[in-house]
């Protein structure tokens, strides 16, 4: 049978790796790899023969400079496990004391039609078909996490404090952005503030050298260090007749001379354009020696409809609550029809794969689980940057027994953007890993950012 192109790593034993099945063959047996253990190792490939550093690992796999060390040497411990490269000092992935890593043994990539005889054969993935059926989400109850939360990678002992530290720990390269929710007239147009304040967000976190915070969800103490650190975003919408006025103060605090007010008028029907040249002039006064901006540079998906962005930025902001029940199943129908006519992306799969998780781990169909992480998967590899593809390919991992590879998506998402729902989730996994120092850390964290009035998490919350 004819598969796709594939490497062999000549080691003690031969080691097939299909980059395009995220997948090992070692003395006939077929080893799964996670996203981002499959980009490592085809990373590695590419770069084969030359020391990379931790950084420049973190630049060119996860396309952000912010990645910690301790993550990135995270997921090369996993891969190693995989590739079965037990030996001290390590043979397959060599470390290279204060320079990084090497990657330097034979390689041969063998012609397409050349089928491995040890090689057992997989199905073709069958393409997940979006269900228009109604499903029962309801409140996660604290049966929750007892059919999926274990075996999760424990924490390490050099975790940081709390955010200041991860504001701190920034590359000089990348200029946080913290941005405060919009402020309202008296329309009080809560679902429009809800479209723009989102696609603020998403576009300029395309940015590799941007990197956005939302104000609400920091602590107490990461609050204070903004007064010294990055630029912050302060937003007001105003509403008469069908027209909207945004109006964006930067505020530059390293560079008060800097600080500027952008203003854009709009209407629904040029929401796009509108709110996305509003996103360009921010990304020219905060990193003006930037280059290539235009549309391709604000558009957080290929969306051009208004009604499906509306759509997902309420998923958006339900997912940020930990929302089950009722109103995430309702926006979960209308996220299946715009997949099922073909106008799907990384946030419609993402919040598809949380929507799936909540019915597992409600009702339990081996179904559903497998679809949460199939839509997961597919939100990743579509944008590996994105925080809500990290968390849910985090959480779908741990509902389908990977729980020791979902450490670094979920550790991914509470650097890049911290938030209560993956300072939660961490706890949680620490919890029942049996790590409680982890756990408390996580925790603590969690406390610090959630909003009790709000109701933040609290179906999450009922699962414990």
């Amino acid at each position: 049978m004819t598969r796709s192109h594939y490497f062999v790593l000549q080691h003690d034993f031969p080691i097939a790796f299909y980059p395009d099945k995220n997948q090992l063959v070692i003395d006939s047996e077929e080893i799964h790899l996670e996203p981002l253990q499959s980009r490592l190792l085809s990373y590695f490939i590419e770069k084969h023969g030359q020391v990379v550093s931790v950084q420049q690992i973190a630049v060119d796999v996860w396309q952000r400079t912010q990645v910690s060390d301790n993550l990135v040497r995270q997921v090369i411990s996993l891969l190693r496990s995989q590739l079965q490269d037990k030996s001290r000092p390590y043979r397959i992935i060599q470390t290279i004391p204060k320079q990084g890593y090497l990657f330097d043994i034979e390689i041969i990539q063998p012609s397409v039609e050349t089928t491995p005889v040890a090689e057992v054969s997989l199905p073709a993935t069958k393409e997940v078909v979006a269900k228009s059926k109604k499903k029962t989400i309801g409140l996660i109850t604290s049966a929750v996490f007892a059919f999926g939360l274990i075996a999760i990678l424990a924490w390490k002992s050099d975790v940081p404090t709390h955010d200041t530290v991860v504001i701190a720990a920034h590359q000089s390269d990348v200029i946080p952005v913290y941005i405060h929710d919009i402020t309202l007239d008296s329309a009080n147009d809560y679902k429009m503030s809800e479209s723009v304040y989102n696609y603020l967000f998403y576009g300029l976190n395309s940015a590799t050298n941007l990197s956005g915070y939302h104000f609400s969800q920091l602590s107490k103490q990461g609050k204070q260090s903004v007064a010294n650190n990055g630029v912050e975003l302060k937003s007001w919408l105003k509403k008469k007749g069908d027209d909207y006025t945004l109006s964006v103060l930067i505020q530059n605090n390293r560079q008060p001379n800097q600080s500027q007010k952008v203003e854009k008028s709009f209407r629904q029907d040029n929401f796009f354009n509108a709110v996305g040249d509003v996103i360009l002039e921010i990304k020219a006064i905060i990193a003006p020696a930037s280059s290539e901006y235009g549309v391709a540079s604000h558009r957080v998906t290929s969306i051009d409809s208004y009604d499906d962005w509306s759509v997902i930025s309420e998923g958006i902001s339900l997912f940020y609550q930990g929302k089950g029940g009722q109103p995430f199943e309702d926006i979960a129908l209308q996220l299946a029809i715009i997949r099922h006519q073909g106008r799907d992306n990384y946030l419609v799969n993402a919040l598809l794969s949380y929507s799936e998780s909540l019915a597992y781990l409600q009702n339990h169909k081996q179904e559903d689980r497998e679809q949460s992480l199939q839509f997961a998967k597919q939100a990743f590899e579509m944008n590996p940057r994105c925080d809500i593809a990290n968390l849910t390919l985090g959480l779908a991992l741990v509902i389908n027994q990977h729980a020791n590879q979902a450490f670094p998506y979920l550790s991914y998402a509470a650097e890049s953007t911290p938030s209560p729902i993956s300072f939660y989730l961490l706890s949680a996994a620490d919890k029942l890993s049996d790590n409680p120092k982890g756990s408390q850390y996580y925790y603590q964290r969690f406390t610090e950012v959630k909003k009790e009035r709000n109701g933040q998490l609290f179906d999450l919350i009922d699962s414990l």
